[in-house]
């Protein structure tokens, strides 16, 4: 899985600092994904279109990135050195795990359908457990007309060929993402591992090889990393015991301690709170899966 994951994204080395982390996350929350709409975040809404046979999501905060760049509203309607701008920083200062589905059709969607990649506020990808990417799911600016939409997914444009719009949700899904049976979402456990916003969002069911010499760790059946700003923050499941044995695990590994700094456990939420210090090296680090603190039991 690890060389195709990392075609997701274009990464390039950068590096921030800033204070630690203080304390220890709250308890992760024991109840299901059901929230109101004006507080589902971009991961939980795609959690919902995710079937149960997809392996690993990654989901992207377009307008995050943008809000950590300085960037008040990123959208179609700026001139076109303000977005190449944009995402020529966004590469290179955040931890966005993608470049875009849409960017490579964004000057003919700009010219035949008026919206392009700026105006995706957001974007899933969806993996099978050998690394291929089965599906995707954008979530649209409110601003943009689904309708309009759908006429370039009826023009064929791009990877919207034989997309689905969702006029309702002002979503647009693809393969394994429509009529998804069994979602991660709502009830599942592997839902409960997203809460909060971050510039980019991992999640998988499963675990990483071991490194030599591991010990300690309990069985992982799913973990996720969240990126945002200066932070990270992995979520193992609750009530785990072996946190600071992965966090010992991790500090061995000289790529993943540049990127991750310190480490702050939480045992009754499952939770491992990192100083993030390359957010682009963390994103290569996590679509790689070279991630030691989620390795499987030993």
């Amino acid at each position: 899985m690890a060389g195709l994951l990392i075609g997701a994204a274009a990464l390039t080395g950068c590096t921030s600092s800033s204070p630690a982390p203080q304390g220890q996350e709250p308890a992760a929350p024991q109840a299901t994904l059901t929230v109101s709409p004006d507080d589902t975040t971009p991961a939980q809404r795609a959690l919902a279109h995710v079937p149960g046979d997809v392996t690993a999501v990654t989901v992207t905060d377009f307008d995050r990135a943008a809000l950590q760049l300085g960037l008040e509203e990123l959208s179609s309607d700026l001139p076109q050195r303000e977005r190449n701008d944009f995402w020529d920083r966004a590469r290179r200062q955040t931890a966005i795990l993608s470049d875009g589905l849409l960017r490579p059709v964004g000057p003919q969607l700009l010219r035949d359908h008026s919206f392009a990649q700026e105006d995706v506020g957001w974007e899933a990808r969806l993996f099978d457990d050998q690394g291929q990417e089965v599906g995707w799911i954008l979530g649209l600016h409110t601003i943009i007309d689904p309708r309009a939409v759908q006429k370039a997914v009826d023009a064929g444009v791009g990877p919207l060929a034989d997309a689905v719009v969702d006029v309702d949700a002002g979503l647009v899904l693809s393969g394994a993402a429509v009529d998804a049976t069994d979602p991660w979402g709502d009830d599942d456990p592997t839902g409960m591992l997203v809460t909060g916003n971050a510039v980019g969002t991992y999640v998988e069911r499963g675990c990483v090889p071991a490194p030599a010499g591991a010990s300690g760790l309990e069985p992982l059946a799913a973990y996720s990393v969240a990126l945002e700003g200066t932070l990270a923050t992995v979520r193992l499941g609750t009530d785990r015991q072996d946190l600071f044995a992965r966090i010992a695990l991790a500090a061995e590994d000289e790529q993943v301690t540049k990127a991750f700094e310190g480490g702050v456990a939480d045992p009754g939420s499952g939770r491992i709170g990192y100083r993030l210090t390359d957010p682009v090296a963390a994103a290569e680090l996590t679509l790689r899966r070279a991630l030691p603190f989620a390795a499987c039991a030993d």
